[in-house]
């Protein structure tokens, strides 16, 4: 839920006082101008199993990006993002339907998840437990391509539950 207030999101239950200020960069912000800043990775992924990672990227580039993009922009940025989070191996690759429908394995789905709300560059990430349900190997793999989108200037919030000292080592920052 504080991930939820953090990026305006309503959660059942729960009330924020109106008198709460979310401030980013010590500016206060409101809903509107935390959607254009902020990026959300929710727990639990929604991709259509059919596609191949490489088509999901594309259809959500066609469909997310600014429509004064060109498509070919729009494939070059899906390119990059590629590369940056580490799909290339696998962009040809189903998705498929765990359990159903061989296809990416846990890591490279929570990669693809992240790759998907990349697209448009938001300059702050929010993940809701990116490592949930992952064996330690590919929880590490997670956490590390977050770093490095830290590293080139991203904002990366994130919840996580019981990280191994490896992964608690990966983090610069913890409240």
């Amino acid at each position: 839920t504080l991930l939820n207030a953090l990026a305006f999101r309503s959660a059942r239950g729960v009330q924020i006082s109106p008198s709460s200020v979310r401030m980013l960069n010590g500016h206060p912000v409101d809903a509107k101008e935390m959607q254009a800043r902020c990026a959300y990775v929710q727990q639990f992924d929604l991709f259509i199993g059919s596609l191949t990672a490489r088509e999901h990227l594309i259809f959500q580039a066609t469909v997310r990006m600014p429509r004064t993009m060109t498509q070919k922009q729009k494939i070059q940025r899906v390119d990059q993002v590629i590369q940056d989070l580490s799909l290339g191996k696998c962009q040809n690759t189903i998705i498929g339907v765990p359990g159903r429908v061989k296809g990416l394995s846990g890591g490279e789905r929570k990669r693809l998840a992240f790759a998907s709300e990349a697209l448009t560059d938001p300059p702050l990430l929010i993940c809701d437990e990116p490592t949930s349900g992952l064996d330690s190997f590919m929880a590490a793999s997670v956490v590390q391509v977050l770093k490095k989108l830290s590293q080139r200037g991203k904002t990366v919030i994130l919840t996580i539950h019981q990280p191994s000292s490896e992964l608690f080592e990966l983090f610069d920052k913890i409240l």
